[in-house]
């Protein structure tokens, strides 16, 4: 990959790292001023239970994103960004546009959630 397309990628990262870690901020302020409000009606009560699950179900999705941003960001300096993780083939530039952060061609990622799906086998 060429200099130019790199700092591209690495501005897109840093951009939505930014925006993520803002998210994260409002995402946590929220989260905490949902637990601390008291009602004594149970429709309400289940409203608030169901708010905290979705910003929690956010927050859990943002932190997996911005991991995944960080090891990105990792592979531009060791020079590996681009290529897959699992196979070393080069991931087109449509699904880096798409997703910067993504570690694995379309394939490559199809068999990792497989496995991942499966599980380890029981004894």
């Amino acid at each position: 990959m060429d200099k130019k397309k790199l700092e591209h990628y690495k501005s897109r990262l840093l951009q939505e790292r930014d925006r993520i870690l803002r998210a994260l901020n409002q995402n946590e302020d929220d989260f905490e001023g949902s637990t601390t409000t008291r009602s004594a009606e149970f429709e309400e009560s289940a409203k608030l239970d169901r708010d905290r699950e979705y910003i929690s179900g956010l927050l859990t999705k943002d932190t997996d994103i911005l991991s995944e941003i960080e090891d990105a960001l990792k592979r531009i300096k060791e020079g590996t960004y681009g290529y897959c993780i699992d196979t070393g083939k080069e991931i087109p530039e449509a699904r880096l546009e798409a997703m910067p952060w993504t570690p694995r061609t379309r394939d490559a990622q199809a068999a990792y959630e497989r496995r991942r799906s499966v599980g380890p086998p029981e004894d």
